[in-house]
């Protein structure tokens, strides 16, 4: 008889449209069934996430903890642990992490891996005790990233040796460059005009600093008129960024795509993408542009330089620089020789150290060495 698959909780605070929850949907779908059986747990329902890990056949289940549920969650928690007999959390993210190591020792779980997913990560005092105690008394941590590594190490003391690098992988049978076979779904991602395109994916959040994208395309524009600027994705600034994008050369050159079911197909659109965050750690959106055969020009923090060796597979800049952001999309889109080396060299690097498999791969020798 063979021995049932090991019981395997993922935790992670919601699985809307984000790249944690993505990196949760691949691992999660692409766990080997015979030997762990992957359950995901959640603090809000409906996600983007949630059906189509349903449709995959990984159970979702829902621990609310808005309000007076909040008192409840790590009892709760615990209790599905010991329910399921589970033996191995994994948990994504502050909010998930200390709740996993506190549920886990309640119920006697030996094996929680805690997921650090960038750098720089401000906290207030009582959270920077709670994610120092999750850290050092998780069985293992996972950082997306080497400068990831080398922050959650500084800020928590926890021992090098428990930290493992994983790099976040990227689906290249999804995020692939243009082709034939898309064609009939890149029409409705593909300017009329004929212009050509820059992009941003992402949050519209402090966090991915979207006002310094549109700074560096004010000065772009000056520069090649030609060129139209997109963004894709929603949040608090839109609103501001709107009204900004609204007045002066950007009029008229600046659309706002909010939530896209499509983003493959309107990355494949752009003839450059950029990257403005404050702080990252394996940013999913490179090597999503990376894989689509897309050049980037990104901001040199947290994991970016991990991804991009300047001048080779992309352009880095400064953050807050948004003369030297736009000098390296000029050089983009101006420079037909360089860009084609970079992307070359981004498609090759996406698909040679940045896929799903090799993610999903590491992280197995994780759990099997979690014994």
């Amino acid at each position: 008889m063979s021995a049932r698959p090991r019981q395997v909780l993922i935790l992670i605070g919601q699985l809307g449209r984000g790249g944690a929850e993505r990196q949760v949907h691949e691992l999660a779908t692409r766990l080997p069934r015979d030997r762990f059986e992957p359950t995901v747990v959640t603090f809000e329902p409906n996600g983007h996430y949630q059906p189509l890990l349903e449709s995959e056949g990984v159970e979702v289940l829902v621990i609310p903890k808005a309000g007076w549920r909040e008192a409840l969650v790590v009892p709760r928690l615990a209790s599905l642990l010991t329910r399921r007999d589970v033996d191995l959390v994994h948990a994504f993210l502050f909010p998930a992490n200390w709740r996993a190591v506190a549920a886990g020792r309640l119920a006697g779980v030996r094996n929680v891996i805690c997921s650090v997913r960038s750098t720089g990560i401000w906290m207030s005092a009582r959270h920077r005790i709670m994610d120092r105690m999750a850290m050092n008394r998780a069985s293992a941590v996972v950082a997306n990233a080497p400068a990831v590594r080398d922050d959650v190490i500084r800020r928590t003391g926890v021992a090098p040796g428990r930290v493992h690098v994983i790099m976040n992988g990227v689906d290249t049978t999804v995020f692939h460059p243009f082709d034939a076979a898309t064609a009939s779904r890149q029409g409705a991602a593909s300017p009329a005009n004929g212009s050509r395109r820059v992009g941003f994916v992402g949050s519209l959040r402090e966090a991915k600093d979207p006002m310094l994208f549109l700074e560096m395309a004010r000065r772009v524009a000056v520069i090649l008129p030609d060129v139209a600027f997109v963004v894709v994705g929603d949040g608090p600034l839109r609103h501001r960024l709107e009204e900004t994008a609204a007045r002066g050369v950007l009029a008229g050159r600046v659309r706002f795509e909010g939530e896209r079911p499509d983003v493959p197909d309107m990355i494949r659109s752009f003839d450059a993408l950029t990257v403005t965050s404050v702080r990252e750690g394996c940013c999913n959106v490179i090597l999503e542009a990376m894989a689509s055969g897309i050049p980037v020009a990104a901001t040199s923090v947290g994991g970016n330089p991990d991804l991009i060796t300047h001048g080779r597979d992309g352009l880095l800049f400064a953050h807050g620089d948004a003369e030297a952001g736009a000098d390296a999309l000029v050089d983009l889109l101006s420079n037909a020789g360089l860009a084609r080396s970079v992307r070359e060299a981004g498609l090759e690097r996406a698909r040679d150290r940045f896929s799903v498999a090799a993610m999903v791969r590491e992280t197995l020798a994780l759990y099997e060495a979690s014994r």
